[in-house]
């Protein structure tokens, strides 16, 4: 290992772009109203407006133009002779589209790469787990316009099979996995099984905005609780899956109680790597995974005047920035000659 080093403030550029990102992400999830959401985004507002109109001539095959209409920002695809027009931010954290990569008939958001679909807005890749808006487009000799939201989805006939589904974990793919089940059609038993007493949250902003105290606790869960009510899906919290039993399709829990399935998935990720050396367990020493640990760190930081970060890369950076923020004085340990270095040269980890 290297020895300390006293993080330098430039890693805090890690930490800075999410927070206002993530005031617009949890507008999406918590249903803001219309009227707040255009009061503040319509000072945003660029490119032209689609209402208006817009020649057809002056958008080439393959690129993507940011405008707005009716208030709110859009973004216009052009594939062929098709003109597509769906909302122009992504709905993880607030990415702009119209930087992103546009494949055949989807948009790739720059960020970190959530995949929606330009014919109906849907998203159809992680991390985004909403949809965006999708706009009706009308052409009209040689502009075209866009006249309203629409709604392009395929209904989905209801499914029962399998007879149900187990799934054991209850992070952002688990949660993801119970939303898609519902989306796709499916409408036998959904039961989603957590160790930790919290469902699906942010996991990533953990070592992020949470961290370093520039986003509230409510806006971490990735859904609202009335979402598991009106989808159906049951869940268990505080709730170990002890053993698996395929032959009888058949977990059981460690409350002793066996639990049936047609389906099992397994979403239990992973865990931060244990110190195997003497006094890990002290404590004052840490762990990152869950939002208790989040929690407990925050607590922590607010007597602390100076911390140690073991690991040098994404989320001990993170870390070092957000104990930062809180002027916590920093000194960051890890395995290579400098940050980042497996994943970049050298240079930038100075």
């Amino acid at each position: 290992m290297i020895s300390p080093t006293p993080i330098a403030r430039k890693v805090c550029l890690f930490c800075e772009r999410t927070t206002t990102a993530l005031r617009h992400r949890v507008r999406f999830l918590y249903g803001a109203t219309k009227e707040n959401f255009m009061a503040e985004t319509s000072s945003e507002l660029k490119g032209p407006d689609f209402e208006k109109g817009y020649k057809i001539g002056e958008l080439a095959d393959g690129t993507m133009l940011l405008g707005h209409a009716f208030g709110e920002p859009v973004l216009v695809a052009k594939r062929g002779a098709e003109l597509f027009a769906i909302g122009a931010t992504c709905t993880h954290y607030g990415g702009p589209l119209v930087k992103g990569l546009m494949v055949d008939h989807t948009v790739r958001c720059p960020w970190h790469h959530a995949c929606f679909d330009l014919r109906t807005g849907e998203a159809i890749a992680a991390p985004a787990l909403n949809d965006t808006s999708c706009w009706k487009i009308q052409k009209r000799g040689e502009r075209f316009y866009v006249t309203g939201k629409t709604d392009n989805k395929e209904a989905r006939k209801p499914r029962s099979s399998p007879a149900s589904v187990v799934i054991v974990g209850a992070g952002a793919a688990g949660g993801a996995a119970a939303e898609m089940l519902r989306r796709e059609g499916y409408a036998g038993p959904v039961t989603l099984i957590s160790a930790d007493e919290f469902l699906p949250y942010d996991r990533p902003n953990l070592s992020k905005d949470y961290l370093a105290g520039a986003a509230p606790e409510e806006w971490i869960p990735l859904w609202p609780p009335d979402f598991y009510r009106e989808q159906k899906i049951d869940t268990l919290t505080r709730t170990e899956v002890r053993a698996i039993d395929p032959k009888r399709k058949q977990v059981t829990l460690s409350d002793r109680r066996s639990l049936g399935y047609g389906a099992l998935l397994l979403a239990t990720g992973a865990e931060p790597v244990r110190l195997a050396i003497p006094g890990n367990d002290l404590p004052h020493v840490c762990y990152l995974r869950t939002l208790a640990d989040s929690r407990r760190i925050i607590d922590k930081a607010k007597n602390a005047k100076r911390a140690v970060v073991i690991g040098a890369s994404f989320i001990g950076l993170e870390v070092a920035a957000s104990l930062r923020e809180r002027k916590v004085e920093v000194a960051v340990v890890g395995k290579d000659p400098q940050p980042l270095e497996k994943f970049w040269d050298a240079n930038w980890g100075t």
